[in-house]
């Protein structure tokens, strides 16, 4: 399902949605490296660039996984991929307080999320986990903030989710613009 748009939206933004459904199919290196490199062109505050992914494939995906609340394990398993997202909270030169970490940090997943998207592929991030197994399990400095785990691959098999992430995986409704203006 595509989303309608009154001003004439790019597609990949109206098609993208949480998609639960993930193939295991593999995802080329190449392929998760143009993801990467999409994120890299997203504005940042001094040209910062705070984000960082962990791409996290056979040990490393099962460490990760197991990181996840139960209820996201249970679908996020089957992708062939997860990618653990940080932000760096501190400026490089100066060392000083970087408020807007997270904020840069968001602006590139989402570049990540519409290059996935059309390439045909999935990128669902979820906050569904614990940050200091997350933490403790890839020895995360304390100089980062761990943003969220995406699930990442091609679109999968509705019919293999759970009953109630089957009712769940469908694009959600959109606020109206004006309850989105102040």
């Amino acid at each position: 399902m595509i989303r309608t748009s009154r001003f004439g939206v790019m597609q990949e933004i109206r098609e993208r949605f949480a998609n639960r459904a993930v193939s295991p199919e593999e995802v080329s290196q190449e392929t998760l490296y143009a993801l990467i490199e999409a994120a890299s062109f997203a504005p940042s505050c001094f040209n910062e660039q705070p984000w960082r992914f962990l791409i996290a494939q056979g040990e490393r995906k099962a460490a990760l996984l197991r990181t996840l609340t139960p209820l996201n394990q249970e679908w996020a398993g089957s992708a062939p991929v997860l990618i653990l997202t940080l932000a760096k909270k501190t400026f490089t030169q100066g060392g000083k307080d970087n408020y807007w970490h997270l904020s840069d940090t968001g602006c590139a997943t989402g570049f990540l999320m519409l290059e996935a998207q059309r390439r045909g592929l999935t990128a669902h991030p979820m906050g569904g986990f614990s940050r200091e197994q997350a933490r403790e399990a890839f020895n995360v400095p304390d100089d980062y903030s761990i943003v969220h785990v995406m699930a990442v691959g091609r679109p999968g098999d509705i019919g293999k989710l759970s009953p109630r992430d089957q009712e769940r995986n469908h694009p959600m409704p959109r606020k109206a613009l004006e309850d989105l203006l102040l």
